[in-house]
């Protein structure tokens, strides 16, 4: 690397968008501050990179010292989380936004997901999910979708992408063309989505243009492939990227969905994912979770650095070699110092605590009008009632498997006892790095029944029906994406919380104890 051009090096730089390891209260590694004041164009958090608000800034505060740098986070809201990977988000996830279907309820939490945000010295969310969900069965987008309806989605994403910006933090809407009609986690594998042009443009298409028409400055790429418009994911896809460009209109940053995902990692390869994504269109290359052990080469990252390397060497060599317009390189770089531009004007305005609380008001309103019931729930919550946790798998984009439902209905009625029908593996940001081998264990009583999304998880919902059978009076409560109104139809007693965040913890608590 030392004879490349610094010019080249420097754009090279520009483009990527690492993860790392270190806190406010451990600093950053050394690397990764040399690459900012190398031309470093952003940096991605994780939940291992957040401990408190005031440790959490001063870490964004040396990474912008050291650089013009964008600091990056999944802040989706709901499930999604990296600020409150401990204690759960106050805001209200998009499902139960959609459900609510208020805009303004979805504005006034966006203001305060911005707010937040910017607290804790980051730049850019990557959020609001644009993706149609319109397979139920989605194990991956679920309750992080609007809806199943194109418009409904479109008109919450705008609403979110408007206020978040408004509030100085740039909002980048995902994952372009559309996640939510397929059952492959790109997170495992590559995923294909076989439908019509026309059905693309009537549906994954609409919340995007959407997005674009309210202003969002970037939009987040996914690694799935659509027939209909190229052979290759549209992550690596000049043909997608052209649309979002030429159709669409899109003029800001394309961010990739992260490389170390296995669609990319284990088709085209780690660093030759990250040439191809530049040269399809991309503008800043997500490298992925530093320690996630995604590729199965040799258990994973380290702190970030060597996934740094790999990437930087991959696009000087591609460029010396021809393979990768220095030109496209230059053109995504100069994209990303835009952002970054924008991003200091706002950067320095002073935290709104009155926004931050109306947002979280706000999700508890849009928590309470979310909620469906089917049969009489009054008094659920009284004597000594037996909670069912059903749910087996972590969502592999949405950390750990929440409790806060759980705890929040364990604490309403005190002499109610939670039994959990299947062990839980070891798992690090979400994703299950030990999966356990315990079967099922179906308790003689249950008087609650927890599931997720009933449909994403085979044996989950085998382990639903019998519990049903045994127990048919007892209340299920689904916690995930239902298939609509009519969804588990032997449930005598129902309630869709379409989410599992402490929002819809809280509304459930108040319904089934009448509080």
């Amino acid at each position: 690397m030392t004879d490349v051009d610094p010019d080249l090096r420097r754009l090279a730089h520009t483009v990527l968008m690492p993860g790392f390891g270190g806190t406010g209260r451990s600093g950053p590694p050394a690397w990764l501050l040399a690459a900012i004041g190398e031309g470093l164009g952003s940096v991605c958090w994780f939940g291992h990179n957040v401990t408190d608000r005031a440790e959490t800034a001063a870490l964004a505060a040396r990474l912008h010292a050291a650089g013009d740098v964008l600091v990056a986070l999944d802040e989706e809201g709901g499930t999604v989380t990296r600020l409150h990977v401990a204690d759960g988000s106050p805001h209200a996830g998009a499902a139960t936004l959609g459900r609510a279907d208020d805009p303004a309820l979805t504005a006034a939490v966006a203001r305060s997901v911005a707010q937040e945000v910017r607290a804790h010295g980051a730049d850019l969310v990557l959020g609001p999910v644009a993706d149609v969900n319109a397979d139920p069965a989605n194990p991956v987008i679920g309750v992080r979708s609007y809806g199943a309806e194109p418009h409904l989605v479109g008109r919450h994403v705008a609403a979110f992408v408007a206020a978040a910006q408004a509030e100085g933090v740039a909002a980048c809407a995902k994952h372009y063309p559309g996640h939510g009609d397929t059952r492959t986690d790109t997170h495992a594998g590559l995923a294909v989505v076989d439908v019509s042009p026309e059905t693309l443009r009537t549906r994954e298409l609409v919340p995007f243009a959407a997005a674009v028409a309210a202003g969002a400055r970037a939009i987040m790429t996914a690694h799935i492939v659509f027939p209909a418009l190229d052979d290759a994911p549209a992550t690596l896809s000049p043909a997608v990227l052209r649309l979002l460009r030429e159709d669409l209109g899109f003029t800001g940053v394309v961010v990739s969905d992260a490389i170390d995902m296995r669609a990319i990692s284990r088709t085209v390869g780690f660093a030759e994912g990250v040439v191809r994504t530049l040269a399809a269109g991309v503008d800043l290359v997500c490298l992925g979770n530093p320690g996630m052990p995604l590729r199965g080469e040799d258990g994973g990252s380290d702190d970030g650095e060597r996934d740094f390397r790999t990437a930087l060497d991959a696009i000087t060599a591609a460029v010396t070699e021809g393979r990768l317009p220095r030109a496209r390189l230059a053109q995504a770089a100069a994209r990303v110092r835009d952002l970054a531009a924008w991003s200091a004007r706002h950067r320095t305005a002073p935290v709104d605590e009155a926004v931050l609380a109306a947002g979280h008001e706000a999700s508890e309103a849009a928590a309470r009008l979310a909620l469906t019931v089917r049969g009489d729930v009054a008094g659920t919550l009284t004597g000594s009632v037996h909670l069912v946790d059903v749910r087996r798998r972590r969502n592999i984009a949405s950390g750990k498997l929440s409790d806060h439902v759980t705890d929040a209905l364990l604490a309403r009625a005190p002499g109610a006892r939670l039994t959990r029908v299947f062990a839980r593996g070891e798992a690090t940001e979400g994703r299950v790095t030990e999966e356990s081998a315990a079967g099922p264990v179906l308790p003689e009583a249950a008087d609650v029944i927890l599931v997720g999304t009933p449909h994403a998880d085979p044996e989950q919902a085998k382990a639903l029906d019998a519990l049903i059978d045994a127990h048919p009076d007892a209340l299920v409560v689904c916690l995930g994406w239902p298939a609509g109104p009519d969804d588990l139809p032997r449930a005598r007693r129902l309630v869709c919380a379409y989410g599992d965040a402490r929002p819809n913890a809280k509304a459930l608590a108040e319904l089934l104890t009448g509080a």
